[in-house]
């Protein structure tokens, strides 16, 4: 069976295996559960640090960015929320 049929969506053998540090630039909305990978690593001088480079590479290459409020909500729950308690 080939690699692609074993693995999921969103999952990267380089970032679970090679670089578990990574995992802290990985949000996840505390509601709905949507990965993406943070907005600081498009910040300038992130990828001079050594070993960030790969790690924006494969961030960037498997998830999409996902900004989260104060409260760790994804944009869209958070406007689902706010829409609910007015």
């Amino acid at each position: 069976m080939s690699h692609s049929k074993i693995t999921k969506r969103g999952y990267s053998y380089r970032l679970e295996e090679w670089f578990p540090h990574a995992k802290k630039y990985i949000n996840t909305c505390v509601i709905c559960g949507h990965k993406g990978y943070s907005p600081v690593i498009d910040d300038e001088g992130f990828c001079d640090q050594p070993g960030n480079g790969a790690i924006y590479t494969e961030l960037k290459k498997t998830l999409e960015v996902l900004p989260l409020d104060e409260l760790g909500r994804c944009e869209y729950c958070a406007t689902v929320q706010d829409k609910q308690h007015k």
